[in-house]
């Protein structure tokens, strides 16, 4: 599975990874450390329309997989995993509120080229 970042956040793999925190091989945002692959991450971007709301998606996915995990507490020390499915939700909702989903425009019926030309219809465009 490929794992790569160049991080010069010019491309948008880059930019998903960086926002995911998904920057270092094995040091992953994801449980036991695991990483996005490149594949999963263009599959987001391609899926999404942008990077920013592939961000929003790696986020949500996160939260599902953190979710899964229990809480725990042994000599003291507790870990509520609920936290970070939580944090990671919220991140969601903020990039999806920044970033939403496009909402498509139906037209019925031609639509003219301009307001002086009725012969050219927005087929022949």
């Amino acid at each position: 599975m490929a794992f790569t970042y160049l991080g010069t956040l010019t491309t948008d793999r880059d930019n998903v990874r960086f926002h995911l925190g998904d920057t270092a091989e094995n040091a992953g945002p994801r449980p036991a450390d695991a990483n996005f692959t490149d594949a999963e991450i263009d599959g987001l971007i391609a899926a999404e329309g942008s990077w920013q709301r592939a961000v929003a998606a790696g986020f949500e996915r996160l939260a599902t997989e953190w979710t899964r995990y229990p809480s725990f507490k042994a000599d003291g020390l507790s870990l509520n995993r609920s936290d970070i499915a939580k944090g990671y939700r919220e991140q969601a909702r903020a990039w999806r509120g920044d970033f939403p989903r496009p909402v498509p425009v139906y037209v019925a019926g031609q639509i003219t080229k301009d307001a002086y030309s009725d012969d050219v219809t927005s087929d022949d465009v």
